[in-house]
């Protein structure tokens, strides 16, 4: 089977491919159809970096994001997963998204998410673990709370996320926020300038085709 690699760490393969045309168009057929070169090219592409770095020092990436279309009212992103998204490295913190509902659909093999929601009285229910497989759908409501535990095949697993419109904030940005597994409370993101700072910086360093745009 053919492999390209579209930057170091992103290879897709034929399967993939297939598997990522042909989902956009049987759950999004509003939007015009991808060629597999615009699949390939690397400024479409994003490479997400998680908690860790390897031993040289260099950010892991968990995931990585190709944006199909993007406006308040609706995002349509491809995902490649390579392993569970915890915002807080070992340690569980369920976040929220910043849509009134995402609806997550698996193109290629699966990956397993936690969900907990909140009842009308205020009571934080854990929903458990669910296995989302190729032909499910994962519908996530901007209330509700979940995180990436388990991802069936690292590298090789496929997801189309569509979700809208944007919740924003009185300033106008993406409404989100983690969990407090111990408090049961909403913890809104914290928008510490240091710590956007840092991100971007970990961003850009595993990005290096938008680094040099």
């Amino acid at each position: 089977m053919n492999t390209i690699e579209i930057v170091p760490g992103l290879v897709l393969d034929d399967e993939m491919l297939d598997a990522a045309t042909a989902g956009l168009a049987e759950h999004a057929p509003e939007v015009p159809a991808l060629t597999r070169d615009q699949l390939l090219d690397p400024l479409r592409w994003w490479r997400v970096p998680g908690p860790d770095d390897d031993d040289a020092g260099v950010p892991l990436a968990c995931k990585d994001e190709f944006v199909v279309f993007r406006s308040d009212d609706l995002t349509i992103k491809i995902m490649r997963w390579l392993g569970p998204d915890l915002r807080k490295g070992e340690t569980s913190q369920p976040h929220t998204h910043a849509w009134r509902v995402m609806e997550a659909h698996p193109l290629l093999h699966g990956y397993v998410d936690d969900h907990w929601y909140r009842t009308a009285t205020g009571v934080v229910v854990h929903q458990g673990s669910t296995i989302n497989l190729a032909g499910d759908v994962n519908r996530i409501f901007d209330l509700d709370y979940h995180e990436v535990i388990e991802v069936v095949e690292p590298g090789r697993t496929l997801s189309l996320v569509i979700c809208g419109p944007r919740v924003l904030d009185a300033q106008g940005r993406g409404k989100w926020g983690h969990l407090d597994l111990d408090t049961g409370c909403h913890v809104p993101i914290q928008r510490n300038s240091d710590e956007h700072q840092r991100f971007r910086q970990r961003l850009y360093r595993i990005n290096p085709q938008h680094a040099a745009a």
